[in-house]
């Protein structure tokens, strides 16, 4: 007994140091999280490792349709040939004879991740090859080197793959079209044959807060596992969120991963001010002025993103110039400030003379002494004359 009980209590210690040790516990083994006001990258866990990405597939095909198709109120049939390889795969529910728009298929490929719809669009369009090719040239285009797309719905395949990093620059490029975010951020649509499109986060809303997700966009296969690329704006801040390979344990799992990493940062981290523009950081002289020295500081306030009580050990320097020489003119570069947290460099700026400095006019006082000679010697003259005189009487 004694034994079994030493094992148990060194199973609850290790495993409350694993928990303690970590900042939040996610299954997840593909992450990006950005910070959408810097553009700027908050956390990443194994972001640029090639990977499947199932149905996430489906941002690039809906972006591909966009640009191919003139009118989104123009409408096609959905036929049999629609629903061809679709076996196993998500379905918008759309049924053949069905007459609807386009705008109605990309809801239909975005929101249920319908393979249906994505047939429809790509049989209506370009055909499935010169698609497939539309798509390869766009992810080249935008710059994801690390992705290969091999068919528009996300099916596994060696060709068929990209990382998290890649698939958070795909989602960027394609929120910048008004549509695409339109559609994006839709959580139920009705389309014009009457059937109800709902977000794969619907299904989930009274187990989960899914409420803080924006818009999203999942994908599941066995290689992929659970996915989801979202965005989501907390107290102010905007997120996009990039979750790959989330354990399929239960159908939640990527979405629970991205609520947890959402509560984690808007709970932990916040935007604070690191160095304001009242805030000295030191004084240098200036060489022959009526001003004796000049104030290093930044010209406007400076916020970052940071972990909550960061700027409870801030240290800052300045490495520049000595002193400011005679005659240096405003908008002189003088030095880089620098702030740390623990020494760490948070943050570094140049620093610029921002006003005119008054030097002593050499000039004019020159001019002065030259006066002021020229008078002593006239004086030393006259004098001199006066002398002379009374010597001679």
């Amino acid at each position: 007994m004694k034994r079994i009980f030493y094992i148990i209590l060194f199973v609850v210690i290790f495993s409350f140091i694993n928990v303690s040790a970590e900042e939040f516990s996610v299954t997840a083994e593909n992450i990006i999280l950005y910070n959408l006001n810097d553009q700027s990258i908050i956390y990443e866990k194994n972001s640029e490792e090639q990977v499947s990405i199932a149905s996430i597939t489906k941002i690039m095909t809906a972006l591909v349709a966009l640009e191919n198709i003139d009118d989104l109120n123009d409408t096609v049939i959905i036929t049999a040939d629609d629903f061809a390889y679709t076996s196993g795969y998500s379905k918008a529910g759309f049924g053949v004879g069905d007459q609807v728009t386009y705008e109605d298929l990309l809801y239909g490929i975005l929101l249920p991740s319908g393979a249906d719809a994505v047939n429809a669009v790509v049989n209506n369009t370009l055909g499935f090859d010169a698609f497939v090719t539309a798509m390869n040239n766009l992810a080249q285009k935008i710059g994801l080197e690390n992705t290969s797309f091999s068919n528009p719905i996300g099916k596994d395949n060696d060709l068929n793959y990209s990382t998290a990093k890649d698939v958070a620059k795909m989602l960027k490029y394609a929120l910048e079209n008004p549509e695409f975010k339109k559609i994006f951020t839709t959580k139920e649509y009705q389309a014009t044959s009457g059937l109800t499109l709902q977000s794969t986060l619907m299904p989930y809303k009274d187990l989960l807060s899914v409420s803080i997700i924006d818009g999203s966009k999942s994908g599941f296969t066995k290689e992929a596992g659970r996915c989801l690329a979202s965005i989501a704006t907390i107290n102010d801040v905007p997120y996009l969120l990039v979750v790959i390979r989330s354990s399929n344990e239960f159908l939640y799992n990527a979405i629970a991963d991205s609520l947890t990493i959402y509560d984690y940062y808007s709970h932990n981290y916040s935007y604070q001010v690191i160095l304001d523009n009242e805030k000295v950081i030191t004084t240098i002289p200036i060489k022959f002025s009526k001003t004796k020295e000049y104030s290093i500081k930044a010209d406007e306030d400076i916020s970052l993103y940071l972990k909550n009580n960061t700027t409870d050990n801030l240290t800052y320097e300045f490495t520049g110039l000595d002193e400011i020489k005679y005659n240096t003119k405003k908008d002189t570069y003088l030095g880089k400030i620098k702030v740390y947290n623990d020494n760490n460099l948070l943050y570094e700026s140049n620093v610029y003379l921002n006003t005119d400095i008054e030097y002593y006019n050499f000039y004019l006082i020159g001019i002065i002494l030259i006066i002021l000679l020229f008078i002593i010697v006239i004086i030393w003259k006259i004098k001199r004359k006066k002398r002379r005189r009374r010597k001679r009487r």
